[in-house]
């Protein structure tokens, strides 16, 4: 077997517990990312030793553990070089009686009993200290061949934890791999299992899934598993827009947007923008009319779709802040103001300036997925950027703080403290908004007081 060199910082941990007449490995994703051939951001290990067992080898050998991030559950964190690790004692978990947790948990000298309880084989993998892997479920060759494969029985694995099921396909996603024929025939038939499991594990396993590289693809392929938690996927699935913009059917319109949101540095979709992309159109079936020469209308679908979103968000525990910002993305999708500097100006007062920034990217990323009559709009779009940078250029003033003047120059002269100062700074940024005066401390000063006569 290929030999995998391992950071001076793990293998002399490693060392210290087999001194002690111990097992120890490296375990989980910086395996699979060693044989990917990529560099792993931290590093987990399991042990045959107990955690008191851990603890005290550990200060024989004069590093620090940090006892009470996780010893109730078999876990000791070591400082080593700086660095920080996390050792679990090697495991055999009971029976799972809600398709979510084990009943009981028990420590185990046998590594055999550790590896039954893992999901996947690609996460079922151990490197010894001399980078040699224990490979006893076949995950290296599923590494090699892209493929998600359960431990053992995978109906028995997503019985015991359905969130495994989510699991398998933001794997298959984030990495790009296939899911092995048996294991979704079992997702499959266990999803309704899904259910049980509390909103905020979904969405923790749904956001790293649609951020994927692979997202459109597992998406197009597991709807059936994905409807149970969005049921509006299915509805999607072959609708047919009837449009002279669209060519392709609803689904596939909106896994094109996904695909149209550029990776971060991480290899990663922005989480705002995937989620407004899964669903800036999610409301079409409920809006879609058909007038009398065929054609299809979905009025008002921007609306709606940013009402089911917002549904979506809070069913699944969404940050306020994250559900805030899909909601106007999803609202704001079809929005294309007049393509001149007054246009532009009033929309920029409008809406925070990181936010502009994603609509912009996910109307891009609306836009590339039409028919080339739906491209015609690309114009209008790459004019109001062109508009807004220009204004931005120019320090345009795009809310009150932004004016020439403030409220202290009110007082000065001789504007009374009160609401009325703020009516009056709105008064000024509406009239320079229109371009009826210039932002200058003079020009503003002038206009106080005519009105104050």
């Amino acid at each position: 077997m290929c030999e995998y060199k391992l950071p001076r910082y793990c293998s002399s941990v490693i060392r210290h517990i087999n001194d002690a007449g111990y097992e120890a490995y490296v375990v989980g994703g910086a395996v699979r990312d060693l044989i990917s051939g990529k560099e792993p951001h931290d590093y987990d290990m399991a042990s045959s030793a107990r955690p008191e067992e851990l603890i005290r080898i550990m200060e024989e050998a004069g590093l620090r553990t940090l006892i009470e991030t996780g010893l109730k559950h078999g876990t000791v964190t070591v400082m080593s070089e700086g660095e920080l690790l996390e050792i679990t004692t090697f495991r055999s978990d009971g029976d799972y009686s809600d398709a979510r947790h084990p009943d009981s948990v028990s420590f185990s000298a046998d590594i055999e009993e550790d590896v039954k309880r893992r999901d996947f084989t690609i996460n079922a993998l151990y490197l010894d200290a001399d980078g040699h892997v224990r490979d006893a479920v076949g995950g290296v060759a599923d590494i090699k061949n892209h493929t998600i494969r359960a431990v053992g029985d995978p109906r028995l694995r997503f019985s015991e934890d359905a969130l495994r099921i989510m699991r398998g396909l933001r794997f298959a996603s984030v990495l790009g791999f296939d899911i092995d024929p048996d294991t979704r025939a079992a997702m499959l038939e266990k999803k309704e299992l899904l259910h049980a499991i509390s909103a905020e594990r979904i969405r923790t396993e749904l956001t790293g899934l649609i951020c994927g590289k692979d997202a459109s693809r597992v998406i197009r392929e597991n709807v059936d598993i994905l409807s149970v938690i969005i049921p509006e996927l299915k509805v999607m699935e072959g609708f047919d827009q009837r449009s002279e913009y669209h060519h392709l059917d609803l689904l596939e319109h909106t896994l094109c947007v996904l695909d149209n949101i550029p990776l971060g540095e991480d290899n990663k979709r922005d989480e705002a923008l995937s989620y407004s992309a899964l669903f800036h159109d999610i409301g079409k079936p409920a809006t879609f009319t058909v007038d009398e020469d065929g054609k299809g209308h979905m009025k008002g679908h921007p609306k709606y779709s940013a009402s089911i979103a917002l549904d979506i968000a809070d069913k699944l525990k969404f940050s306020n802040d994250l559900k805030d910002r899909v909601g106007h993305l999803v609202r704001l999708h079809d929005t294309f103001v007049k393509p001149d500097k007054k246009s532009v100006h009033r929309f920029m007062c409008r809406y925070p300036a990181d936010l502009l920034d994603q609509l912009e990217i996910l109307q891009r990323a609306d836009i590339i997925a039409h028919s080339p009559k739906g491209r015609e709009r690309m114009d209008t779009l790459k004019e109001i950027s062109k508009i807004r940078k220009e204004l931005m250029d120019e320090d345009v003033p795009l809310s009150v703080k932004d004016l020439a003047i403030n409220g202290n120059d009110l007082i000065r002269l001789g504007v009374a403290p009160g609401p009325h100062m703020g009516e009056i700074l709105d008064d000024l940024l509406k009239k320079v908004i229109a371009g009826e005066i210039k932002n200058n401390c003079e020009e503003l000063v002038t206009i106080v007081r005519e009105s104050l006569g």
